[in-house]
């Protein structure tokens, strides 16, 4: 199975693959010289949908307060955050955003490109549409494991509006509504 690229190293895909959350309406984020795309203060959604898959993204966080996320189905977020140095919570980097923090810190500084490499499975579902088994996720952070095949404890908090309950497969979220987090070079393995 050949890998999407939905944004490449220097932006390719981008226009392609990402609406504004919520809408149709093309995704706004900016392109840099150094080929990430810089978020306009709104959520992004990618077009395609995907249930179990393999994602890789690359991100930098700015100085100071970093704060942003890639959520699966738009409903289990993993936290990209400025935690270098940091101690780890359910609000750093890496973290399934408020439900369970990293194990290991492998945070860069702060504009330093950074990388995640997550192997995501869908919840399961019965005949009657009732989860059997919930969704989870392994988590590389810059090449060190620090989330091995951990159930997130139902959606994030991410989930708000468009997306409810849980679902078999669904798009890609990207957080741009609080921090200057840029983000390339996100492709994906999955149906």
């Amino acid at each position: 199975m050949a890998a999407k690229v939905l944004i490449g190293p220097k932006g390719e895909g981008f226009a392609e693959n990402w609406v504004t959350r919520g809408t149709q309406t093309a995704a706004n984020w900016t392109l840099q010289e150094d080929g990430g795309m810089l978020p306009d203060k709104k959520d992004i959604t990618s077009k395609s949908t995907f249930g179990d898959c393999f994602v890789h993204v690359e991100f930098k966080v700015p100085t100071g307060h970093g704060n942003a996320g890639i959520a699966f189905q738009g409903r289990y977020e993993v936290q990209m955050y400025n935690s270098f140095g940091e101690q780890l919570t359910k609000e750093t980097g890496a973290a399934f955003y408020s439900q369970k923090p990293a194990t290991f810190n492998a945070a860069k500084p702060a504009g330093e490109w950074q990388s995640y490499d997550i192997l995501f499975r869908a919840p399961r579902f019965d005949a009657e549409g009732k989860v059997t088994e919930k969704a989870r996720a392994s988590v590389f952070w810059n090449g060190v494991l620090v989330q091995n095949n951990e159930e997130f404890n139902g959606p994030t908090g991410i989930q708000y509006g468009d997306f409810k309950g849980e679902v078999k497969v669904g798009p890609l979220v990207l957080q741009g509504n609080h921090d200057l987090v840029q983000v390339r070079n996100l492709w994906v393995v999955g149906q």
